[in-house]
């Protein structure tokens, strides 16, 4: 196993990134769904992109480690 340690920034970058690209998938969802559901997924992408925004924002206090499996 490989251990990497993500600086604060870094953790933030990848969050948010994740983060966006959830809310990606919720806005397609949205677009092919009819309502009642059609909102529901809106809701959630709304969130996942608030979600990133603080992310960017506000980077972590702490450093984390990513284990990667080979």
């Amino acid at each position: 196993m490989m251990r990497l340690r993500l600086s604060d920034a870094a953790t933030s970058a990848v969050l948010a990134e994740h983060y966006n690209a959830q809310a990606e998938i919720c806005k397609q969802m949205a677009r092919i769904t009819v309502s009642p559901f059609k909102e529901g997924w809106q809701e959630l992408a709304d969130e996942w992109t608030k979600l990133a925004r603080e992310a960017k924002a506000k980077p972590r206090s702490k450093r984390a480690s990513l284990t990667i499996a080979r």
